[in-house]
C-alpha cells in the first residue's frame, strides 16, 4: 500500500489513542477516555441562496456528468463530497460515508471499528478539511488588507511588519516572494517523536506536504526564525539535481504562516476574526479555523467547514471578488492570481503545474482512451493534503470542490492542534481518509476534471 509519510508520524499516537479509548480501563470511566461532544456540520450560513439546476439546463449532459461521480466516488476513492457548479447554480453534488472497501482497508491496517464508525454517514451538512486549501484564503485576505490600506502592496517588504527581519538579509524579502513560496529561507520540519512538545529543525530531506510543522506549539515564531537558505550549493531539502538559488520555488508551509503573521500585525486582528469580518460573513461561510497552543490560526492550513462553503469561495475568485453587489477583493488582485500560467514547473506526467498567489495553476495534455484531450487552458485551484480541491475554470465558468472523508478528532472541545499518546493529554489532530492512517490516495483528479469538462455541451 502506498504510504504518505508526512502523516506517518501521525499515525502511532492517533492508532495508540483509539485503542486505548476502546479498551477496558480500571482506572478511568469510558466518559473519562471519550471525546466530548463537537460541532461536525455547519448551521450558521448554510441556507445561503446557492440555487440548484439541471446539467441540461446548464448545458451539461446528466449521463456523462453521472459517469464522471461514479469514478471520482468509486470505492478506494475515499471521497466524501464532490459538486459542480456552473453559472452559479448547483448543478450536480453527491455526498457518502465510507465505503466497503475502505472500511477494510482501515480494518487491515489497524484502525478500530468505533473510528471508522465515525464516517459511516455524510451529507451537505457534513464538515470537510481544507488543509492547504487555506492558503488560497490567506492569499484573498491579504488582497483585502490591501484594499484596505492596511497593506500598501505585494511588492512591499515584508520586515515592514515582521521587524524581526529589518537589519539583515531577510529585509529584502517581499511579501510577494512569500504569496510565491520564493523566499529563500530554508524549510521547518519536527525533529521527534515527543507530539507534546516537537521540536522544530531545518528539514533534513525534502518537506513532505510542505514541511510537517503540525503540532509545534508556536507556529509563527517558528517560522519566523528561519535563515535565508545558502545559494550555490545542493541542499537535501530541494533536489540533489540542482543547486540551491533563491529565487527557486520551494512549497513550504512556513512562507504561508509568515503571511497569517503579517496580517495579523498589519490589521490588528487575528487571522479569522478579519477573515469572518472582511470575508466570511459576507459571502456566508461558516467555518472553525484551528490554531497552534499560542491561540494564532494555522494560516498555512486547517479549515472547517461544508463543501457547498467551499465552493462559495471558488464562486468568489471565479467572479473576480464580486459577491452580489459588493466588491469583496479588488478584480485587481485576482487578476495578480489568474496571471500566474502553468509553465513553471514541468512534471514527467506531462502535466505542467505552476504556483504562485497561494494558488495552483495547471493545464494537461493528457490523451484519453477515446483520444479525446484535456483542455489546455489553465484552471487555477486551491489544492490541500488528501486531495482537497477548489477548482476555477474561467472558460467554462464553472467551479468543482472535491474532499476527501473527515473526522476532526478533539479531545478538549476546541481545535488547538496537539496530540500525545497519553489519555490523560489533549489529543487534537484533523484527521482525513486516507492518508492520515497510512492508505494511499486513489481519486484521480485528472480523469474526474476531464470527465466533467465531457459533459459540457458545445
Amino acid at each position: 500500500m502506498k504510504k504518505n509519510y508526512f502523516f506517518d508520524s501521525l499515525k502511532p499516537i492517533f492508532i495508540l489513542f483509539l485503542l486505548l479509548s476502546c479498551s477496558d480501563s480500571s482506572e478511568q470511566s469510558e466518559d473519562d477516555i471519550a471525546p466530548p461532544p463537537i460541532p461536525q456540520t455547519n448551521t450558521l450560513y448554510t441556507s445561503m441562496q446557492w440555487e440548484t439546476s439541471s446539467p441540461a439546463e446548464e448545458s451539461m449532459d446528466p449521463d456523462l456528468l453521472e459517469t464522471a461521480f461514479i469514478n471520482g466516488f468509486s470505492d478506494g476513492s475515499f471521497t466524501q463530497a464532490a459538486l459542480v457548479i456552473r453559472n452559479e447554480r448547483i448543478v450536480y453534488e453527491e455526498y457518502r460515508g465510507i465505503a466497503d472497501g475502505e472500511k477494510q482497508s482501515l480494518i487491515d491496517d489497524g484502525v478500530p471499528d468505533e473510528i471508522i464508525e465515525q464516517y459511516d454517514f455524510r451529507d451537505s451538512f457534513s464538515l470537510a478539511s481544507s488543509w492547504s486549501v487555506a492558503k488560497s484564503f490567506i492569499s484573498i485576505l491579504v488582497g483585502i488588507a490591501i484594499d484596505k490600506g492596511l497593506i500598501d502592496s505585494i511588492e512591499e517588504p515584508a520586515s515592514n511588519y515582521i521587524y524581526e527581519w529589518e537589519n539583515d538579509d531577510r529585509s529584502q524579502i517581499k511579501i510577494k516572494d512569500l504569496l510565491n513560496m520564493r523566499s529563500g529561507l530554508v524549510p521547518i520540519c519536527r525533529d521527534n517523536e515527543d507530539y507534546s512538545n516537537p521540536i522544530p529543525i531545518i528539514c533534513p530531506s525534502f518537506p513532505s506536504s510542505g514541511g510537517d510543522l503540525l503540532l509545534v506549539s508556536n507556529l509563527s515564531e517558528v517560522c519566523i526564525d528561519r535563515e535565508i537558505a545558502e545559494t550555490g550549493v545542493i541542499q537535501p531539502w530541494f533536489t540533489s539535481a540542482f543547486t540551491w538559488e533563491d529565487e527557486y520555488f520551494l512549497y513550504i508551509n512556513c512562507d504561508t504562516q509568515v503571511i497569517g503573521e503579517i496580517l495579523e500585525r498589519a490589521t490588528g486582528n487575528d487571522v479569522e476574526t478579519f477573515a469572518e469580518i472582511n470575508l466570511f460573513s459576507k459571502i456566508g461561510f461558516d467555518n472553525y479555523w484551528w490554531s497552534d497552543k499560542t491561540g494564532d490560526n494555522t494560516a498555512y492550513c486547517c479549515l472547517d467547514a461544508t463543501p457547498r462553503d467551499f465552493a462559495k469561495f471558488g464562486q468568489l475568485i471565479l467572479n473576480f471578488g464580486m459577491w452580489g453587489d459588493e466588491q469583496i477583493v479588488s478584480s485587481d488582485y485576482i487578476n495578480k492570481i489568474i496571471s500566474i500560467y502553468p509553465d513553471l514547473i514541468p512534471t514527467e506526467r506531462n502535466v505542467t503545474y505552476a504556483y504562485g498567489m497561494q494558488f495552483w495553476t495547471f493545464s494537461t495534455d493528457i490523451t484519453q482512451q477515446d483520444g479525446a484531450v484535456f483542455p489546455t487552458y489553465p484552471i487555477y485551484s486551491a489544492i490541500g493534503f488528501d486531495g482537497q480541491y477548489i477548482i476555477i475554470d474561467f472558460e467554462e465558468n464553472m467551479v468543482i470542490v472535491r474532499n476527501s472523508l473527515y473526522y476532526p478528532w478533539i479531545t478538549t472541545g476546541e481545535r488547538v492542534l496537539s496530540g500525545v499518546g497519553d489519555l490523560n493529554s489533549e489529543v487534537n489532530v484533523p484527521i482525513t481518509l486516507p492518508n492520515a492512517v497510512g492508505i494511499g490516495i486513489y481519486f484521480d483528479r485528472n480523469t474526474f476534471l476531464y470527465q466533467i469538462n465531457q459533459a459540457i455541451i458545445q
